[in-house]
């Protein structure tokens, strides 16, 4: 029983560290500092050494070491560092894309969470990590496939966008969602401001320039409110990074 609660205890302090969250000080005290440091600094390392397994790069999940991480023996050390270490890189990947970084935990929460009712198998489950890993490794450049690309805080918006109408990609199509996005971030670091998030003239000339151009481009109607609110979400949580980088 003791064994069990230090371990979940660990794997809990892991996750937080992966979001960025700090850890309480209850599991401090239970882990105590050696462990609390360990997970702290890279606790996805200790995982894969309990397993005896290789701490591998996210984009050389090879074949030979999936099976290896399947044997009973490793499979649920394999299954945690994989989810620790998806966590954590797309967070960085994701830099900020509120939908990108939300798509990928929600979709490790539902894949544990089949796993926990028995609904899958643990090699079924590092099978599907393995190939979640591939699609964080290829989300730096995915904005490649715009032209000119899209870059990072330009695909925020774009997936922003095509989140809140379905239909949007088909109606409009990507390349016009792609130049409302680009018009976006113009806007926004045009209008940057270190203390726009709290004075009101600031956020509603924002808003007032994000509806003009969701009509100027027949953003579907029926969205454009929540859209707006979206954006303006999107909007605040990038500030503090657009206000320290200046505008260009």
């Amino acid at each position: 029983y003791t064994d069990i609660r230090t371990w979940m205890a660990k794997l809990d302090a892991q996750d937080r560290v992966s979001r960025g969250e700090p850890i309480p000080d209850d599991i401090r005290r239970l882990l105590g500092d050696i462990v609390v440091t360990a997970a702290e600094t890279d606790g996805a390392v200790d995982i894969y050494s309990e397993a005896g397994l290789e701490r591998p790069s996210l984009d050389q999940l090879t074949p030979a070491w999936e099976q290896n991480a399947s044997m009973p023996d490793k499979a649920q050390m394999a299954i945690e560092g994989l989810r620790a270490d998806i966590l954590r890189e797309a967070n960085i990947a994701t830099n900020g894309n509120a939908v990108r970084h939300t798509m990928f935990s929600e979709r490790i929460n539902k894949l544990m969470a089949r796993y926990t009712n028995q609904q899958l198998t643990a090699a079924q489950v590092i099978s599907e990590l393995v190939e979640l890993a591939k699609e964080v490794v290829e989300e730096a450049s995915r904005g490649n496939q715009f032209e000119p690309p899209l870059r990072t805080d330009e695909l925020a918006f774009y997936d922003m966008l095509a989140r809140e109408d379905d239909t949007a990609i088909d109606v409009m199509g990507s390349d016009t969602l792609a130049v409302i996005a680009r018009e976006l971030v113009a806007t926004m670091r045009r209008d940057i401001r270190t203390d726009w998030t709290v004075r009101d003239d600031v956020k509603a000339k924002l808003r007032s320039n994000i509806k003009r151009l969701l009509r100027k481009y027949k953003y579907p109607p029926s969205k454009q409110k929540e859209a707006v609110v979206q954006l303006m979400q999107q909007m605040e949580a990038m500030a503090p990074r657009f206000a320290e980088e200046g505008a260009p």
